[in-house]
Parts: structure tokens; C-alpha cells; sequence
């Protein structure tokens, strides 16, 4: 089983009897037409075109010829072009399913998926019992996110059709993004028994994803690339568990790889584009989630991800629709509105401004509850832990009614704590003075080789579960030594009592008020810490003389 998933049927129309039939001339049909399925058939595909392309202005309402110029155009990625030279054909023979079926198959090429699945519905909507369509239409479902459509499809067509691996696939990776997880299994377990595929593992990769086991899926995913790393969709996965896991280079490495097979993969333009977004590169962001709204019209990920880049490089007016589209189809989302509150800001429109920001206050309010650990404006719980060693001991209720504080949770085998290390240490340097930083170190995130990132594989951090507090605190010491911290580390109990209480796990930051309320939290992964946003709250809480010095 070397890839389940169809592949592009290239259907040409024999060229027409009279054409070949044509008397000799300057310019005989008949013999440009044999030269034009020579090249063809040899793969000189370039050739093809033109010598095609000669033949229809001979003879312009062969339908032949304007096919066989549309697979030829398929072959050389041109696919615009060929969708014109398939309508071309629909027009002089209407009807046709072999044109039709090219037709849609072309835009699908295209990445234009919206335009294709309609096409294969009224394909499937005339034929409902051939089999080959209800695949293709199933096929290009999948990859439009429709993962209902795609199990409704093909759950009577699997009734004939027991030992159809690539239908079984196929309505695996559906039932498994429903998170319909046994049923998956039943058919994943099909496939292993006809041996170990790239596909196979892919599947069972899907599974640990969707299960919430991530640094599995990502050993999985990883061992079905090496058996084949063509397999659709196969490396954007991976990528997105790499990115998950606290690995975000080798994700967009991952995702470029995904890229590199196929324009037209969704999740790798978009998680591509959400990276380098968040890393500031926003001009060689926008075309990739452009490109991935393009394959899904109606994904909010992506309006809102093509929304921040563009804002990203001023052109809020170009923002707007996206931002708004956003915000109205993610009414609870705060990365929406703040979006969309940055589009206001950017146009002054301060009315929708003000709105945003309100919108916004309700909605942190009320994302706040679902959260665990203390809420905005709550009262952070209280602590009293001691120094690495048995050092001294710090309570945070010392601060109350000095000054603020900042409660930066995390261990040293967590990859999202050492990426915001060095914004963490400036914000130190900028403002320790009347702000201090304090390292509370829990639990590591990876530990052992069950739960293990690649991005610790690669640096060489493989630490174990402390077995004590003397080890606990020669974690925290070693963590503070090798990030340069000049703040200073308590140490949580054995019991993770203060890291529960903050829900703190694996990583986080709170800034707490002199009056022991939370002002600001963020969690330090690579798409949710915003080092500008947290620095902006400290700067407004700095005294007079500190602020002033800030840029």
C-alpha cells in the first residue's frame, strides 16, 4: 500500500477523426495532431502545449484537442490555464462526465477546493453509486476540514466495499479528527493488518494527536516520514504536533517540507504563516495564510492569522473584512477582537475602538473562569516557598502594598520557558528594579522519555522527575545557571501545591498588583507569549523615573 490516498486521473480524449483525417497542408491538423500526442505521451509536456496550442487555432472546436491541451496544462502545473481549455471543451460537448470529471479534478489542483467539491457533488448527485467520484468528493472534503461530509460519504460506500484500504483511510483520518477515536481505530486497525505503511503510521500518529498524546504523535509522525515523507498532509501534522510540543523550528521546518510537496496543504500555510506572524515576519506571512483562506473560505483560523499579519505591516484598511469576519464567527475569541481593536485603532475609528475594548474586558472576564488558577483581578493565592539549597524563604504576601511582582512559573525542560528566557531576563533588567522577577520552578514538563521534545532531543535536555526536594532545587539552581537568570528561584513542594494553585503547568507568567490582584497572565508558548504585550503592562506599572528611561 504505497500511498491509499487518489491520485490525479489524467483522462484524455483520443484527438477526432477528422482532424487526422484532414487533407495535408502548410499546417496539417492531422500531422500537428500526431507531433502534439508524441510529445505528449513522452513526457516533453512543454512541447506538447505549444504544438497543442497550434493545433486548436487550426482547428479551434476540436474537443480532442482541447482536452488533451488541459491534461498537458495539469502536468505542467498551469492549472488556471488548463480549467480554461477543459471549459473550452465542456462548451462544444456539454455534459460530458469525462470533461467534467477533468474539470473539477483541475481545480482541485488549483487549491480552488470550494469550486472543486461542487463540481465532484454534481458529479457524485449523477452517478451516486460510482464509487470513484463518492472517493474523489470524499477526498476533497478531507482537505476542506468537512469531516462529517466526508464520514457520511463514505460510511455506506465502506458497507460494499470491506477491503477498500484507501476508503478505510480515508474515513479513519475523518472519524479521528471527529474525535470519534475508537471507531478510527476499527479502521486503522485494518490497515496495520495488511503490514507497516507510512500511511499506517500516519494514522496511528492522527490518533495520539487527536488523544492529546502529542510527543508520541510526534515520534510517530516522525517514523512515518522516514518510510515515506510524501504521503498528503503527513509533514503538516507533524508540524503541528511539533509546534504543540514546544518546538516551533522544527515545526516550520516541518511545515515548509509539507509545503514543498503541496501548495494546497491548509494546515501548513496557515501554522507556516502563524509562526513567522508571531516572529514579525509579517510580509512573508500574509501570501501563505492568503493562500490558505484561498483553500478554506470560510476558516475563522485563518481570516483572523491573515487579519494580525496584515495589521502587521499597517494596512488595517485591507485588515478590516478579515478582522470583522473573524470576530463575528469567534464571537469569545480575545485574539479576534483584539484584532479587530487594532484595525479600529490603526483606521481611528474611535467608537469601534471603544467597543473593541469593552467586548474585550468581557471576554477575558469570562475566559478567565474557564481557566485554571487565578482569574484578572482575583486575588493570587498566596505562597511561602524557600530558595534552591533551603535558602531563604519568600512569601509573596512581602509584596502586598510595596510593589508588583512577576511570577514566572516553569522548569528547566520546558522548551517554552527557555524560548522567553531571554525576553524575561530583559524585562529584568528594565524593570527588576521596582518590578521585581521571581522563578517558581514546578514540575518538568518533559521528563524521562515518554513525554519528550524533540526540541530537548535535539539540545541534549533530557532530565528526570526530582525524586526529592534537594533534587527539585539542583533543577531550579541549574535552570537559573544555564538561561542567565539574575532573578532569583523558590522552589514548589513534591505535592505542586502552589503550581495547582496557579495552574501553572507547564509554563506560565502572572504579574501581580501591590494589592495582590493579577493584573496579567500569559502562558509562554510560542503563539501565546507576546514579550511587547507583557512588557507594555510593566512599563505602565514602573515608577515615573523608570518609565522615562523606557523606549
Amino acid at each position: 500500500m504505497n500511498r491509499i490516498r487518489i491520485r490525479w486521473l489524467a483522462l484524455a480524449i483520443a484527438v477526432g477523426a477528422r482532424v487526422l483525417a484532414a487533407q495535408a497542408s502548410a499546417e496539417d491538423p492531422a500531422v500537428v495532431a500526431q507531433h502534439a500526442l508524441e510529445l505528449q505521451q513522452s513526457g516533453q509536456y512543454a512541447a506538447a502545449a505549444d504544438a497543442y496550442r497550434t493545433l486548436i487555432k487550426l482547428v479551434p472546436n476540436e474537443v480532442g484537442a482541447h482536452v488533451n491541451f488541459g491534461v498537458v496544462l495539469v502536468d505542467l502545473g498551469r492549472y488556471d490555464e488548463a480549467i480554461g481549455e477543459y471549459e473550452a471543451a465542456d462548451k462544444l460537448l456539454p455534459g460530458d462526465p469525462r470533461i467534467a470529471l477533468n474539470l473539477a479534478l483541475a481545480y482541485e489542483k488549483s487549491g480552488r477546493l470550494q469550486e472543486a467539491a461542487k463540481r465532484f457533488e454534481a458529479l457524485h448527485a449523477a452517478a451516486p453509486d460510482e464509487s470513484k467520484i463518492t472517493m474523489l468528493l470524499a477526498d476533497c472534503r478531507l482537505q476542506l476540514g468537512d469531516d462529517d461530509e466526508v464520514i457520511q460519504l463514505l460510511q455506506p460506500l465502506e458497507a460494499r466495499n470491506p477491503d477498500d484500504l484507501g476508503l478505510a483511510y480515508m474515513l479513519g483520518m475523518a472519524l479521528l479528527h471527529k474525535q470519534r477515536i475508537d471507531e478510527g481505530q476499527a479502521r486503522l486497525n485494518r490497515i496495520l493488518r495488511q503490514g507497516d505503511t507510512a500511511e499506517a503510521r500516519f494514522l496511528l500518529g492522527t490518533r495520539m494527536f487527536e488523544s492529546g498524546d502529542y510527543p508520541a504523535a510526534v515520534k510517530q509522525l516522525a517514523s512515518a516520514i522516514e518510510l515515506n515523507p510524501h504521503v498528503p498532509q503527513l509533514q503538516s501534522l507533524y508540524g503541528r504536533a511539533l509546534l504543540t510540543t514546544g518546538d516551533p523550528d522544527a515545526a516550520l521546518k516541518a511545515f515548509q517540507a509539507a509545503l514543498s510537496e503541496s501548495q494546497n496543504d491548509y494546515q501548513a500555510n496557515l501554522g507556516l504563516g502563524q509562526i513567522l506572524t508571531v516572529r514579525k515576519q509579517y510580509k512573508d506571512a500574509a501570501p501563505l495564510l492568503q493562500r490558505a483562506l484561498a483553500l478554506r473560505p470560510q476558516a475563522a483560523e485563518a481570516k483572523l492569522a491573515l487579519a494580525e499579519a496584515l495589521n502587521g505591516v499597517g494596512r488595517f484598511a485591507d485588515a478590516r473584512s478579515h478582522a470583522e469576519a473573524a470576530a463575528t464567527a469567534m464571537p469569545g475569541s480575545a485574539e479576534a477582537h483584539e484584532a479587530l481593536l487594532t484595525v479600529y485603532t490603526g483606521l481611528h475609528l474611535r467608537t469601534e475602538a471603544n467597543r473593541e475594548r469593552k467586548t474585550l474586558q468581557a471576554i477575558a472576564k469570562a475566559a478567565q473562569a474557564a481557566i485554571p488558577g487565578p482569574k484578572l483581578n482575583e486575588k493570587a493565592p498566596d505562597f511561602e516557598l524557600a530558595e534552591p539549597g533551603g535558602g531563604r524563604t519568600v512569601s509573596l504576601r512581602n509584596y502586598r502594598g510595596s510593589r508588583p511582582v512577576v511570577l514566572v512559573f516553569g522548569s528547566y525542560s520546558c522548551p517554552n520557558l527557555r524560548s522567553a528566557a531571554n525576553a524575561l531576563q530583559s524585562m529584568h533588567e528594565r524593570y527588576g528594579a521596582h518590578i521585581p522577577l521571581l522563578l517558581v520552578y514546578i514540575r518538568e514538563a518533559h521528563a524521562g522519555s515518554e513525554w519528550q521534545s524533540t526540541r530537548n532531543e535535539r539540545e541534549a535536555v533530557h532530565i528526570a522527575q526530582p525524586a526529592s526536594m534537594g533534587e527539585k532545587g539542583q533543577h531550579a539552581t541549574m535552570c537559573v545557571r544555564k538561561l542567565h537568570f539574575t532573578f532569583p528561584a523558590v522552589v514548589d513542594g513534591m505535592d505542586g501545591k502552589v503550581e495547582a494553585a496557579y495552574g501553572a503547568w507547564p509554563s506560565r507568567a502572572f504579574v501581580v498588583g501591590t494589592d495582590g490582584r493579577v493584573l496579567y497572565s500569559t502562558r509562554l508558548t510560542e503563539l501565546e507569549f507576546h514579550a511587547g504585550e507583557m512588557d507594555a503592562v510593566l512599563r505602565r506599572l514602573a515608577s515615573p523615573q523608570t518609565a522615562a528611561g523606557v523606549k
